[in-house]
């Protein structure tokens, strides 16, 4: 299971520079530039886009479809109906897993998902 259609990456400064303008007109999209801000520290190799204010992130190389992703749902998503102050991680594709939990946990559970879907951590954290 997983997305059919191509995975077009969009750089990641591009990416944080549009997060970090929404969140500037709407503090509740703060966390998302977190996220974004942490990948972007973390030298991760991954890759990113973003649909209806939703982040998608794939692991490199470019997947060929159906492919995966761990999605970060915004506050004003058009997927999801979202509580106010919370943020929703998931692994889509197979054998996916869904997260909820207050917006100060979105970093790391970013992470968490990141991890346990693609194997890869960031830099600052390996051993």
């Amino acid at each position: 299971m997983g997305w059919l259609y191509p995975f077009r990456p969009r750089p990641w400064a591009d990416i944080a520079a549009e997060f970090r303008q929404i969140a500037a007109a709407r503090p509740a999209y703060d966390h998302m530039a977190e996220v974004v801000d942490s990948v972007l520290d973390s030298g991760a190799p991954l890759l990113g886009t973003t649909s209806l204010g939703d982040l998608i992130v794939v692991d490199r190389p470019v997947p060929r479809a159906p492919w995966g992703a761990v999605v970060v749902t915004g506050p004003w998503s058009r997927r999801v109906v979202m509580v106010p102050g919370w943020v929703r991680v998931e692994h889509v594709g197979t054998g996916g897993e869904v997260a909820e939990r207050p917006v100060a946990e979105a970093v790391p559970l970013f992470w968490r998902f990141v991890a346990g879907t693609f194997g890869v951590v960031p830099a600052a954290h390996v051993s």
